[in-house]
């Protein structure tokens, strides 16, 4: 079976799209409130285990 679609994609296309994406993303954080923006680098604080 050949896979001729693959030879239709635009790799240039995606790879800008992505990068489009992932700045709107990175744009959208700095204009959020305070409340609202997320934290990129070091995820959620981990909660301390109930005794």
């Amino acid at each position: 079976m050949k896979i001729i679609w693959i030879k239709k994609l635009n790799f240039k296309f995606l790879i800008g799209l992505s990068l489009f994406c992932i700045a709107a993303g990175v744009v959208n954080n700095l204009r959020a409130p305070e409340g609202k923006t997320v934290e990129w680098i070091g995820g959620q604080e981990v909660l301390e285990k109930p005794e």
